[in-house]
C-alpha cells in the first residue's frame, strides 16, 4: 500500500497541542515543507521538539503556532539569533524548556528504547537540572558510585524528517546513510513519522541500495515528494543553504509585522511546486552549485 500523500494531507495527521520532534541542524536538514503547512492549516499550541533548532522554528513562533519548545537552541548559527523565538520567550507566549543536546538526545534516546529514562552527564554542574525536576534527576550509579543525571523517556506524537528518496511503501534512504542522531532516534521515539523526501523512487530501486534504507517502511506513516524540501535550509549533498533569503530574513524579522508578511506571503504557496515557483529557479540555482563556491 502506497504511503505517498500531499503534504496537506501529512499535516492533517497532526493535532492540535500535539508535540512535533522536527529535524534540524541549525541551517541545515529542516523540512521547510512540513513547516510551511502547519502555518497553512493554523495549528495551535503545539510543543516542538529540536536538538539544534533553526528558521523553520523561528517561522513557528512568529506564526503564533508553537507554545512550548523543547531543545537547547533556536538559532541560524552565523546568521544570529531567532527573533520570532526570542520575543515569544521574552514575552511569556513559548515557554523555553531547555536543556543541553545531551539531556534531550537522553530523553529521546529512553524513548525509543522503550526505557523510563536516559542518562548523561551533560548537564551537571549547570542551572538546568534545577529547572526541571520532573524530568531530570541526579542519581548514583549502582556500580561505581558517580553522580549522573536521569533524564526522563521523551515520545512526541509526531516527527518530521527530510531525506533523498522513498520508495512508495516508504522505505526512506539517505545518501551514504546518515550520522544525524535525530534522524535514527525520531522514528523510534515518536508516535508517527512523516518524512519528505527529494524524489520517489522504484521499490526496485530501493533494494540496489538496501545499505541507504535507515528506515524501513513499517516505521514510516506518510512520506511527501518534495524537491529542495529543506529550502532556505541545506540539504547535504544536494544543496546549500540560501545564503540571500537567510540574510534577508535576518532583516525582516526585526520586524513582527514584516516577518509575518513574509511569512504569509511564502506560506501562500500552495505546494512545494508552486513554493519553488516563488522562490525562483536562478536563486534554487545558486544552492546546487556549492562545488563551486567551495
Amino acid at each position: 500500500m502506497s504511503k505517498v500523500v500531499s503534504a496537506a494531507q501529512a499535516v492533517a495527521m497532526v493535532d492540535d497541542g500535539a508535540h512535533v520532534a522536527v529535524q534540524s541542524m541549525g541551517t541545515q536538514g529542516i523540512p521547510m515543507t512540513l513547516v510551511r503547512e502547519l502555518i497553512r492549516q493554523s495549528k495551535q499550541d503545539l510543543t516542538i521538539t529540536s536538538v539544534v533548532a533553526g528558521i523553520g522554528i523561528d517561522w513557528l513562533a512568529f506564526a503564533g503556532v508553537m507554545s512550548r519548545f523543547c531543545g537547547p537552541i533556536v538559532s541560524m548559527e552565523r546568521f544570529g539569533l531567532c527573533q520570532g523565538f526570542r520575543r515569544g520567550v521574552e514575552e511569556g507566549r513559548i515557554e523555553f524548556e531547555e536543556y543541553s543536546e545531551t539531556g534531550i538526545l537522553a530523553r529521546l534516546s529512553a524513548g525509543a528504547r522503550n526505557l523510563p529514562f536516559g542518562l548523561t552527564r551533560g548537564m551537571i554542574g549547570t542551572d538546568l537540572p534545577a529547572l526541571h525536576p520532573d524530568t531530570i534527576r541526579e542519581i548514583e550509579d549502582p556500580f561505581t558510585g558517580e553522580r549522573v543525571l536521569a533524564c526522563r523517556s521523551l515520545t512526541p506524537d509526531v516527527c518530521f524528517l527530510h531525506a533523498h528518496r522513498a520508495d512508495p511503501l516508504g522505505n526512506i534512504q539517505y545518501d551514504g546513510g546518515t550520522i544525524w542522531p535525530d534522524v535514527q532516534i525520531y522514528p523510534k521515539a515518536c508516535g508517527k513519522t512523516i518524512v519528505t523526501v527529494e524524489q520517489i523512487v522504484s521499490e526496485e530501486e530501493v533494494r540496489e541500495r538496501p545499505q541507504e534504507t535507515v528506515i524501513p517502511h513499517f516505521a514510516v506513516d506518510a512520506v511527501v515528494e518534495a524537491p529542495h524540501g529543506c529550502h532556505p535550509t541545506s540539504f547535504f549533498p544536494d544543496y546549500v543553504y540560501d545564503e540571500a533569503f537567510h540574510e534577508q530574513w535576518v532583516s525582516l524579522s526585526r520586524s513582527a509585522e514584516q516577518a509575518r508578511a513574509e511569512i504569509e506571503r511564502l506560506c501562500a504557496a500552495e505546494d512545494q511546486t508552486a513554493y519553488l515557483e516563488l522562490i525562483g529557479e536562478q536563486a534554487l540555482e545558486r544552492t546546487r552549485n556549492w562545488r563551486e563556491l567551495a
